[in-house]
């Protein structure tokens, strides 16, 4: 029950102390949790959606819109990608290889 002091973020930690005692919890739990962070509103705003500029062994180039774009386009995991991002230096192995991965500040619109 949500008193009016609580906030939704209070809530969402009273609901996952809960849930790991009562698994009736988990659906209202993750529901919360989604509303608060998953949030299309919200998401044009993370890092996570920052574009990224990739430079190609070939010589090309090109600006993907998000950490996931480059991800799913490529084929490069996230752990990859965050350890040669900005680093001028090129990716050693995997399906990047010898890809360079600069992030670019967003566009106002």
């Amino acid at each position: 029950m949500l008193t009016a002091k609580e906030t939704e973020l209070e809530r969402l930690e009273r609901l996952a102390y809960l849930k790991d005692e009562d698994s009736s919890y988990y659906d209202e739990w993750q529901e919360l949790k989604d509303k608060l962070f998953n949030d299309e509103e919200t998401w044009e705003y993370a890092t996570r959606s920052s574009p990224i500029w990739v430079f190609f062994p070939s010589g090309e180039d090109k600006v993907y819109k998000s950490k996931t774009d480059v991800r799913e386009k490529i084929g490069v995991n996230f752990r990859t990608l965050i350890a040669y991002l900005d680093k001028n230096e090129p990716v050693s192995r995997g399906n990047a290889k010898g890809c360079y991965f600069y992030s670019l500040p967003k566009e106002d619109e």
